[in-house]
């Protein structure tokens, strides 16, 4: 009699209890079945291969070398060197050198007699060959300030001015024969200095 009423409770407290899972949709599992159940899923599990994670970018890992940018050399301008204003003497003395030289030249070209156009004359018992010459060696040349207006230098030029003379008793012994100074003169000449050249 006790026994039945034992069993009559319990049924009594599992009703509302079964009542209730019923209606929230739970499922009552049994250990059994829930060791079950759980076998399945760990055999899924082992089958689905492992996925490795992504590798991320190694941030230590070194950058590739980069070439140092080429320098650039800056040439300083160098500007070029400005003339004085106005010639030197020295540089207005060299021109007064090559016009003296010149001139010398062309003197021994034009005299008359010259040396390649003699003059010979029959004097007594003998016959005197002879021609003008001027000695370059015996140039030389000067620069002065001018004192006066319309010049800036005054130049002298000097140089010797030498007859020769060669005497036979024929023509042609004169013409090939020995020809030594029988005079000489001392020549003076001065000449100007205006814009940039000397005026002769």
């Amino acid at each position: 009699m006790k026994q039945g009423r034992i069993t009559l409770a319990a049924k009594a407290l599992t009703l509302p209890v079964t009542l209730a899972l019923a209606l929230t949709g739970a499922v009552c599992v049994s250990p059994a079945g829930a060791a079950d159940t759980a076998a399945p899923q760990a055999q899924q599990e082992k089958k689905a291969p492992a996925k490795s994670p992504a590798k991320s970018p190694d941030k230590t890992a070194k950058a590739a070398p980069q070439k140092p940018a080429a320098k650039t050399t800056q040439v300083a301008k160098v500007a070029p060197a400005k003339k004085p204003v106005g010639e030197t003497i020295e540089e207005v003395h060299n021109k007064l050198d090559t016009l003296a030289r010149a001139k010398l030249r062309h003197m021994n070209e034009s005299l008359r007699p010259c040396q390649t156009r003699k003059d010979v004359v029959h004097n007594g018992n003998e016959f005197v060959a002879r021609y003008l010459a001027v000695d370059p060696d015996s140039l030389s040349t000067d620069v002065h300030d001018a004192q006066g207006p319309g010049a800036k230098y005054v130049g002298l030029i000097v140089y010797h001015e030498q007859e020769y003379e060669s005497r036979a008793a024929t023509k042609d012994a004169a013409l090939a024969g020995d020809f030594s100074v029988v005079k000489a003169r001392r020549v003076t000449e001065i000449i100007r200095y205006d814009k940039g050249k000397w005026i002769d």
